[in-house]
């Protein structure tokens, strides 16, 4: 359990650290570019999917950045 806290806390970090840095140059964040980015320094992620998009789009949010949504959908989620 204590491993898990300190992923998610370490992931948490990541993320405001990738969207801090591209604020600058950038009005919005890509949802599967920063999952690669931070997949690069992370592969162990805690979390994957929507859970990640979600914490990418609340941090991106808070600084004041647009969110575009972009992760490819899956053929086997469209046989569903």
């Amino acid at each position: 359990m204590f491993v898990d806290e300190v992923a998610t806390r370490r992931l948490k970090m990541l993320v405001e650290q990738y969207v801090e840095t591209r604020k600058r140059r950038h009005d919005v964040i890509s949802t599967s570019t920063a999952e690669a980015a931070i997949r690069e320094v992370l592969p162990n992620c805690p979390i994957s999917g929507k859970a990640f998009d979600d914490l990418i789009a609340a941090s991106a949010i808070t600084h004041g950045l647009g969110v575009r949504f972009d992760r490819s959908i899956s053929t086997e989620s469209l046989a569903d």
